[in-house]
């Protein structure tokens, strides 16, 4: 807006002071309002100079065999995800006016990777049988990241992450609403400790995601030791966990550690050997090493599996032989 005032003084020679009144152009005329109406209609972007802040709440229902602090996380991740819609529209405006050109699927993973969360309020409140979580967040997304988070979800693998991440939680919610009515219908002490199990498992497996989201987020924004930090806590809760192991990975390897990088893909690898993308990954860590046969090994098994990544790697290896 400051700038804007700058504009605005230049057109009309009149001068503009610090603590003036909130319309201090007196002597502004037709003509020039023209201009100024003109630079809003071409210059649009200048209404996105602030951070868009967003007030989102989410709830949930905890029935018998649940943690409270698991509940309370399903509730939190309701307000997230009702906060993300929105954001998601002002990102998409914004790209829009910046003609940054982002398909849909880029446009939410951006979204999340900028959005930064604040507890506000939470309460719960005794519900029937159960207990009732209810919270509110404060959800900022700051335009000026916007442009450098666009060049990064350009990764075909990136927006594979977000989706996966979000289709295992509409799964967890699934699962669990099942278990919940299993557990109700539950015959006898032993078919009841027998679900009650299973909803202590999914729990376990709710919050590994959660960790995993955390260090997506933090891969997203290049914090690679947090990255590091939160993928072991969602291995260590979910050691079958393949993609954290690969994303750790990734982290160590844009810090330069290409041996512990190359230790989390074949953990990865060993879980899943029809993991394309480990392979990619683990023969640009040879490479970053100097080890052409072993990385040209690993490139061809990717490209063979069709990645994309692994095939311009390997003909890139080749052409420099």
């Amino acid at each position: 807006m400051r700038y804007f005032s700058v504009i605005i003084a230049r057109i009309c020679h009149c001068e503009v002071k610090p603590k003036q009144s909130l319309f201090p152009f007196k002597n502004i005329t037709g003509r020039v309002w023209v201009i100024i109406i003109a630079l809003f209609l071409f210059f649009p972007s200048l209404g996105f100079a602030e951070t868009k802040e967003i007030i989102s709440e989410g709830t949930y229902n905890m029935g018998d065999g649940e943690t409270p602090s698991v509940a309370e996380s399903r509730a939190l991740l309701q307000a997230k995800r009702t906060a993300l819609e929105q954001a998601g529209t002002y990102v998409e405006s914004y790209t829009k006016v910046k003609n940054l050109q982002l398909t849909e699927d880029e446009i939410k993973v951006l979204s999340s990777g900028i959005m930064e969360v604040e507890f506000l309020d939470k309460k719960r409140t005794v519900v029937g049988d159960g207990i009732h979580f209810w919270v509110q967040i404060k959800a900022k997304v700051n335009p000026d990241k916007i442009e450098e988070m666009a060049k990064r979800v350009k990764e075909k693998s990136v927006i594979e992450d977000y989706k996966k991440i979000q289709e295992a939680y509409d799964k967890s919610q699934k699962d669990i609403e099942e278990l919940k009515r299993q557990l109700a219908g539950a015959k006898g002490e032993k078919e009841k400790k027998q679900v009650e199990a299973k909803i202590t498992d999914d729990e376990r497996i709710f919050e590994a995601r959660q960790w995993f989201d955390k260090g997506y987020q933090h891969s997203l924004n290049n914090e690679h030791d947090s990255a590091i930090e939160v993928y072991t806590k969602a291995i260590a809760l979910d050691p079958h966990n393949v993609k954290a192991y690969n994303n750790r990975g990734n982290a160590y390897g844009k810090k330069g550690q290409y041996d512990r990088a190359i230790e989390d893909y074949n953990k990865a690898i060993a879980l899943n050997p029809n993991l394309a993308q480990a392979y990619g990954n683990r023969g640009l860590a040879y490479y970053k090493k100097g080890n052409m046969g072993r990385a040209i090994s690993d490139f061809q098994k990717a490209c063979d599996m069709g990645n994309e990544n692994g095939c311009k790697a390997l003909q890139m290896v080749l052409k420099g032989r």
